[in-house]
């Protein structure tokens, strides 16, 4: 995994937590929105990387890296709730 890698990641769970900050008109802070974007979109990533998925490449792992970040957010929310 190269750097070029990283970033993307990083920008596909920045964009995770803007977008679920801005859907919940607020009720998730923007720091914890961000940072759940941010590590879920990283453990995804990296996690498809390290498993070996191959498909569609950079692709592929942006898309498993946008559903775990969707994921975590989606779980904070709901454990909040509770």
């Amino acid at each position: 995994m190269d750097l070029l890698h990283l970033f993307m990641f990083v920008a596909v769970g920045l964009g995770v937590g803007h977008i679920s900050h801005k859907a919940s008109n607020g009720a998730i802070p923007p720091g914890v929105a961000y940072g759940l974007g941010l590590a879920g979109a990283l453990f995804g990533g990296i996690g498809s990387t390290l498993a070996g998925m191959t498909f569609y490449n950079i692709l592929g792992r942006m898309v498993v890296g946008l559903g775990c970040a969707t994921v975590c957010v989606l779980l904070w929310r709901q454990l909040r709730l509770l």
